[in-house]
């Protein structure tokens, strides 16, 4: 029986990185749409028809629960959001699996936070870490990296 060696796939570059991460903020544009409609009525003091109200609060629960489900829950099933995935990109642990929902958390909620908390030097990172991590990854505890189109 031949053993099958699995080669280390190479680290994703900060630029496709950002390219993951600007589509899955263009996705999000639909969402946006109705409350940028909506908000000025709120703020000139006009009282919205209560249809517009239902949108609008709809459509700000809607963006939420996306938001979590694309960058959460699908990258700590399968290593990639909707624009990961359109990169051919994947964030994993050390030993190539998706990192869980959990730690998907830690990275995109308090790590993201931590990373541009001063001046964006935990994205910076990547530009001199020897495995273009962020200090997100770091405390996630992952790596991101080119993968084949098919992955996941």
């Amino acid at each position: 029986m031949e053993e099958q060696i699995q080669k280390k796939p190479e680290y994703a570059n900060i630029l496709t990185r950002f390219g993951a991460i600007l589509i899955d903020g263009l996705i999000m544009i639909p969402f946006y749409i109705p409350i940028f409609v909506i908000m000025p009525m709120l703020e000139e003091g006009v009282e919205p028809p209560m249809f517009a109200l239902i949108v609008f609060f709809a459509t700000i629960l809607g963006a939420i629960v996306f938001g979590i489900w694309n960058t959460i829950v699908r990258m700590g099933k399968t290593g990639q959001s909707l624009g990961r995935k359109f990169l051919n990109i994947a964030v994993l642990s050390g030993d190539l699996q998706p990192i869980g929902v959990g730690s998907a958390a830690l990275r995109e909620i308090i790590g993201r936070w931590i990373s541009g908390m001063v001046c964006y030097i935990g994205y910076l990172n990547a530009f001199w870490d020897k495995d273009n991590q962020m200090w997100h990854d770091k405390m996630a505890s992952c790596f991101v990296y080119y993968v084949e189109e098919n992955y996941s």
